[in-house]
């Protein structure tokens, strides 16, 4: 269930970001802002939060999602839409917002989503603790004359 809530979460902030900016600013109808919101939130959600986010964290994973949403969309983009904007300047800026976005949201899918057993062993590995005893005291030398 809680993917569901957080795949929903994504679908959002990606279809408010890519319709303010490519819709509202660069003229893109609904239908292909709709579009490239599903397929953004899809790949993304696999790749960046399921994959990348537990073993690179938040940085890591929120760069790999500003390069993917600038491949998606300007993929998305040049293949589909009427090419009469600059379409890398758009893909940049629409993926920059979302990376803005990815930044908490990956702190929400890391409270919330991934196994929390799994980051705990990570944390608490016993091979990497430390073991507390007694200092033993050497015995003392005896001077020889």
């Amino acid at each position: 269930m809680e993917h569901v809530k957080s795949l929903l979460i994504k679908f959002v902030m990606c279809l408010a970001v890519v319709w303010i900016i490519l819709g509202g600013f660069y003229n893109v109808t609904f239908g292909h802002v709709l579009t490239l919101s599903i397929i953004l939130t899809v790949v993304s959600y696999v790749l960046g939060d399921l994959y990348l986010l537990p073993r690179f964290e938040n940085w890591g994973a929120t760069i790999s999602d500003f390069i993917l949403a600038v491949a998606v969309i300007w993929l998305y983009l040049v293949n589909f839409v009427d090419v009469t904007l600059p379409v890398l300047t758009a893909a940049a800026l629409t993926s920059l917002v979302l990376s803005l976005g990815e930044w908490f949201f990956h702190k929400y899918v890391a409270d919330n989503v991934l196994d929390k057993a799994r980051n705990e062993r990570r944390a608490n590995h016993p091979d990497l603790q430390t073991e507390f005893g007694e200092e033993i005291e050497p015995p003392s030398k005896k001077k020889r004359k």
